[in-house]
């Protein structure tokens, strides 16, 4: 997942890099509190990364107060220059303004996601709205949208390159998409809407959190009887450092949750397990999540129909590679079909499994214990015995070993850059020639403040215009081991590893000159598709069996690995019915055109989901109530893109499997030059065809899954 860390627009939050804010014409004693924050002034640090050793929470609000005020100065100085429009007074003069707020907006929300501390949590409450306002201003200017619309309606002649022409029409269609061409009356409803909009995904996500962390289940010492030596010691250490020595806790988390589901033998514990977490955000306090869905879904539909769409997905999907609502749900349907069967057969086996330990009815938390106790069977595999060959430290091994066959890239252990927790590691990465790419912050542990899931995000773009360098951010939310022992993790988080890695290297290797168009700002159904595609790496033999090895340094054995890699399609049809129902509801709801005065989430969840016949032994992965993807991520109407990129990097790893080589450097250095460094300087169907020599069908994805 890519996290937008700034509410700003694209647009603008991707080109707000000008020159550092001066102290030059302020009173005293704003020049002495301006020299006090380290956010200000010049950054003298090691390549110039945000200086967190130095920054305390009262430093960002004074500091986004000034780079807000100065991103508007510069954004109304090219809106009133007297001179006619030309590109460089206009559009590169835009994606050159605004890099204080670039910077200070990146170093805060990459600590906003992942340490969500009470302090940080106001800060971020109050600045939403601000950045929200500040991005209305710019993105309504009509005066600065007279200048753009002027360059873009002579565009053709102009003289511009490829690259500029693309600058130009995508800066113009965000402004449309903004509501600049609307009326007055229109504008002014588009821009409150907005900062509505703004403040509720802040309030969605803080509440999810603050419902996380109620949701800690303190376990007995019978209760986790049976469980994996590694799970147990991080529980005990977590429930000790709670404060409940001799408990067990196990935090409301998927990578906490799903491995307890999957090898507890306590069926009570499970169901504990599994209420906290799917709960999360649909309890009966005030985190519920239910006033803030109805309200974001309601100002969505009121959006778009202002926009002239029928729906919010309508108006969403016209900026992406699936264009139409109709084009996304055919690819659905077309895998979820296919997983439903599948999902139903696997349910008969996983009945037949339980009734042997008497038990008549297989409810959701029974699932992944049974289905793993039939993998155990089916193919000699244990979860736990896999888990003692998949260290996180050999996995990050084996992660940049296969950035550097692919790629020639190396990475180097950096000390000297401050960090903004413990824990996090940085990394620089270089070229085969020694030249530096960049950096890469690895933020891989669970932390009680961070937000659920993974992602990346970017602290700085690359830009050739700006002479800037990328530094990107991946975050996990690995169960932290106990002190001494080493992080054991899962093939799936291991396959997370790599996706987030994946868009580290497409925000890392990115050639644009213009930061607009750098890195990960593609289209939400392309983005995807540079982190799923190098997923398929880490289940590369020689990979595993290089870094799949164990405390004693032993590889993995050979049966064990043909088998684990035989069980890749294993329980498919329930991974896929709860990821696709999740992206078939976040799609329908967001079809909409009215919600219903009683609107619940949870009522109408249930109900689509009995109508897509989804067994409620399996539900959904995202339910409603903490669908953070869609309600304070940037996903809305566009969870499906996660099987349309699916779609790509299926087939698009099958032209390696062609080739004869997983790591044909023919081959590597086509999808690095055609899609990792391209960015958003053309059509993603075009960057897609010029790696592959053309668009995918589902039939990949459905053989990749199993299900054909």
């Amino acid at each position: 997942m890519v996290l937008r860390a700034c509410l700003l627009s694209t647009a603008i939050a991707a080109s707000l890099l000008a020159s550092p804010l001066t102290l030059a014409a302020q009173p005293a004693a704003a020049q002495a509190e301006q020299q006090a924050n380290p956010l200000m002034g010049a950054w003298n640090t090691p390549d110039g990364v945000p200086p967190y050793d130095r920054i305390r929470p009262e430093h960002y609000e004074p500091a986004f107060d000034l780079a807000i005020a100065e991103a508007r100065e510069q954004s109304q100085r090219i809106a009133n220059d007297p001179a006619a429009p030309t590109f460089e007074n206009t559009i590169e003069a835009m994606e050159r303004s605004g890099r204080q707020l670039a910077r200070v907006s990146s170093t805060f929300f990459t600590v906003a996601s992942a340490d969500a501390t009470p302090a940080n949590q106001g800060i971020q409450k109050n600045v939403a709205p601000k950045l929200a306002r500040l991005s209305n201003e710019m993105m309504l200017d009509q005066a600065l949208f007279q200048r753009v619309d002027a360059l873009y309606q002579q565009r053709a002649q102009l003289g511009l390159t490829a690259e500029q022409t693309r600058l130009l029409e995508e800066t113009h269609k965000r402004f449309v998409r903004a509501g600049a061409a609307l009326s007055p009356e229109a504008r002014t409803r588009v821009a409150a809407i907005n900062e509505e909009l703004a403040n509720l995904g802040v309030a969605f996500g803080q509440k999810l959190l603050a419902d996380q962390k109620a949701n800690d289940v303190v376990l007995t010492a019978a209760e986790v009887e049976g469980l994996p030596a590694d799970q147990t010691s991080a529980a005990a250490a977590a429930a000790q450092a709670a404060g409940q020595p001799g408990g067990y806790l196990f935090p409301a988390t998927r990578s906490a949750a799903e491995p307890f589901l999957t090898a507890a033998p306590d069926r009570g514990a499970r169901e504990k397990i599994w209420r906290a977490f799917t709960f999360r955000g649909d309890n009966d306090n005030a985190n519920n999540t239910s006033a803030e869905i109805k309200r974001l879904v309601e100002l969505r539909i009121e959006r778009a129909k202002l926009m002239g769409a029928p729906s919010h997905a309508d108006f969403v999907l016209e900026d992406t590679m699936a264009k139409t609502t109709d084009a996304a749900m055919d690819l659905l349907m077309a895998v979820y079909e296919p997983g439903l069967a599948r999902a139903q057969e696997e349910l008969r086996d996983i009945q037949a499994r339980a009734a042997e330990d008497g038990i008549d009815k297989v409810e959701p938390w029974d699932w992944r214990y049974y289905a793993e106790q039939v993998r155990r069977e089916r193919f000699a595999l244990d979860e736990n015995a896999v888990k003692q060959y998949l260290p996180l430290d050999g996995m990050v091994d084996a992660m940049f070993e296969t950035t550097q066959k692919l790629f020639g890239l190396t990475a180097h252990e950096r000390t000297d850059i401050p960090v903004y927790a413990d824990g996090v590691r940085v990394f620089e990465i270089r070229e085969a020639d020694g030249r530096k790419v960049g950096l890469f912050y690895a933020d891989w542990f669970a932390r009680a403040t961070k937000r659920p899931g993974a992602w990346m995000n970017s602290i700085r773009v690359p830009s050739g215009l700006l002479g800037e360098s990328p530094i990107v951010v991946n975050n996990q939310n690995i169960t932290p081991p106990a002190a001494g022992e080493r992080a054991l993790i899962s093939l799936d988080e291991a396959q997370t590893l790599f996706h987030e890695f994946g868009h580290g290297l497409h925000g890392l290797l990115s050639t644009a000159r213009y930061p607009s168009l750098s890195g990960t700002a593609v289209a939400r159904d392309f983005v995807e598709f540079p982190s799923q595609v190098y997923e398929h790496w880490i289940t590369e033999p020689s990979i595993l069996r290089a870094h799949a090895r164990n405390a004693d340094g032993e590889p993995i054995p050979e049966p064990m690995l043909k088998a684990l890699l035989e069980a890749q399609t294993f329980n498919q049809g329930f991974a896929t019915v709860q990821q696709l129902s999740s992206a078939i509801l976040d799609m329908r709801l967001h079809k909409l055109d009215a919600l219903p005065a009683d609107f619940d989430a949870s009522a109408w969840e249930t109900a689509q989901l009995a109508e897509l016949g989804v067994p409620e032994e399996i539900g959904m992965r995202h339910r409603l109530p903490h669908f953070s993807h869609i309600f304070d991520g940037g996903y809305s109407a566009s969870y499906y893109a996660y099987t349309w990129a699916e779609a790509m990097d299926a087939d698009g790893f099958d032209a390696f499997k062609e080739a004869g080589d997983v790591f044909d450097p023919a081959l590597a250095g086509k999808l690095r030059r055609e899609v990792y460094e391209r960015g958003n300087t053309r059509d993603p169907a075009e960057s897609y065809i010029q790696f592959r020599g053309r668009m995918p069908t589902a039939d990949a994805l459905l053989r990749n899954r199993g299900l054909k």
